[in-house]
């Protein structure tokens, strides 16, 4: 019988196990391929909406980008400073990428 110094937990991670069932990983999967048949249909069917399809097939990306670290990296069940970093990281990314596009604009 393991001690409970002895357990592999770290201090503050819970020490219950989330278990989800395969239909959920089913339905996540379906989820994901329909918002990719829907970036692939933006992009096929928006072509004379150019600025419009990038920004939704951006914020298409996005929503799939979201549901795939919430679920697949288990973010959604990480202790709240892991989340935390993750979004700070994001925001970064957002931030960096917008500096960016407007430095490549002004040119």
């Amino acid at each position: 019988m393991a001690n409970k110094n002895t357990s592999r937990h770290l201090p503050g991670d819970p020490e219950v196990h989330h278990i989800i069932p395969y239909k959920f990983h089913i339905g996540i999967w379906v989820g994901l391929i329909i918002l990719t048949v829907m970036t692939v249909l933006v992009s096929v069917m928006g072509i004379s909406l150019v600025a419009f399809s990038v920004i939704t097939a951006l914020i298409i990306a996005s929503a799939k980008a979201v549901v795939v670290a919430n679920y697949f990296m288990h973010l959604k069940y990480e202790n709240k400073l892991i989340t935390w970093l993750m979004g700070v990281t994001m925001l970064l990314f957002v931030v960096f990428i917008a500096f960016t596009a407007f430095d490549y604009i002004t040119r």
